[in-house]
């Protein structure tokens, strides 16, 4: 063989080398980001920005003086968009706004059901109505307010649905 071929021939087995290592192996379903060294959803910039725009839209709640029972009801439909189009939420639609839209709606949601006992997770991110306000307002101000929307229509579901679970008991 000669000098030349014998270069060729390293230089491809580096080649190859280099390709076989830079494929990192696909980690077992259901692994957890952590344990893979993948960055998580609760690390996204969707995360982030929902840490920031749910808070928002609980202190609007909160001149509204709680959710009512449209804002019930558009939490409930938040869960079917997600389901059909959660896909243009985290890797942005072709649609112009619609990926503004649908994040919107997913903030409104999460501040609605941070009005929930003991608030709501997702992503990785904590909320919970009384808490978000108690940075407001102060922690006792926020008590007294979140025990006072306990007359609103969410409360009242929360009720009904406690009733019924344990009629059928």
């Amino acid at each position: 063989m000669s000098e030349r071929q014998a270069k060729r021939q390293r230089r491809a087995e580096r080649k190859a080398a280099a390709t076989h290592e830079a494929i990192p192996p696909r980690p077992p379903l259901g692994a957890s980001p952590h344990l893979t060294g993948q960055p998580s959803v609760a690390s996204s910039h969707l995360a982030i920005a929902l840490s920031a725009a749910v808070p928002l839209r609980v202190l609007g709640l909160y001149e509204r003086q709680g959710p009512d029972k449209n804002d019930l009801e558009a939490a409930h439909h938040v869960g079917t968009l997600l389901a059909s189009k959660g896909d243009r939420l985290l890797f942005r639609s072709e649609v112009r706004g619609e990926t503004a839209d649908i994040f919107n709606q997913t903030a409104q949601a999460l501040a609605v059901l941070s009005f929930a006992p003991g608030g709501v997770t997702c992503f990785g991110h904590h909320f919970d109505a009384q808490k978000i306000l108690s940075g407001f307002f102060g922690a006792e101000a926020a008590e007294r307010y979140c025990q006072q929307v306990t007359g609103t229509p969410l409360a009242a579901q929360q009720e009904q649905t406690t009733a019924y679970n344990e009629d059928e008991r």
